[in-house]
């Protein structure tokens, strides 16, 4: 039965034995034994901060949560909350500000947004409130421009200044 077996062999020759020459491949009889290392030619690593920059993509749809205050010039002053809307563009504004002002102070993103939805439910005279604020998601050319315009600007987490636009005056929370 011992003569039937076949021993291994490798298809190409290998040593067994280190190469004499420190610093010519690795002495084991591989396929770049012998040659110098890249190290011997001046051939280094890039540096780090000639990283290629990773692009980022364009952003096509976002999620934000929107405080909207009406007011007398506003195109429709009329909301769910007041037959009539009756305030100045001043009024309106500075309780945005207030809304604002009360939002940021709180400590972490998450608490922030809980206290927008809980204003935007309150405090909002846009059909949006009763779900927080949320306009869901919506890509460029839906909203009101300039609305659009600051909201695209924004970072997720990230609130805006005072936004004015034909509806009235907005604050936005950018969620995603």
């Amino acid at each position: 039965m011992e003569a039937n077996k076949r021993r291994k062999v490798a298809p190409w020759p290998t040593l067994l034995k280190p190469v004499e020459e420190p610093g010519k491949g690795d002495g084991l009889g591989g396929l770049f034994d012998g040659l110098p290392a890249a190290e011997d030619h001046g051939v280094a690593a890039a540096p780090k901060s000639q990283a290629v920059p990773q692009v980022k993509k364009p952003v096509t749809t976002i999620r934000c949560l929107h405080i909207l205050k009406k007011h007398t010039k506003s195109r429709r002053p009329t909301s769910w909350r007041e037959r009539v809307i009756t305030r100045t563009v001043e009024e309106a504004t500075y309780q945005v500000k207030e809304f604002r002002k009360h939002v940021a102070a709180k400590a972490t993103p998450k608490e922030q947004q809980a206290e927008f939805e809980r204003l935007a439910r309150k405090e909002s005279d846009c059909g949006s409130a009763r779900e927080g604020g949320s306009l869901g998601r919506f890509h460029r050319g839906q909203m009101q421009k300039p609305f659009e315009d600051a909201a695209f600007a924004l970072e997720v987490n990230e609130m805006s200044h005072v936004v004015m636009t034909d509806s009235g005056v907005h604050i936005i929370l950018r969620v995603e």
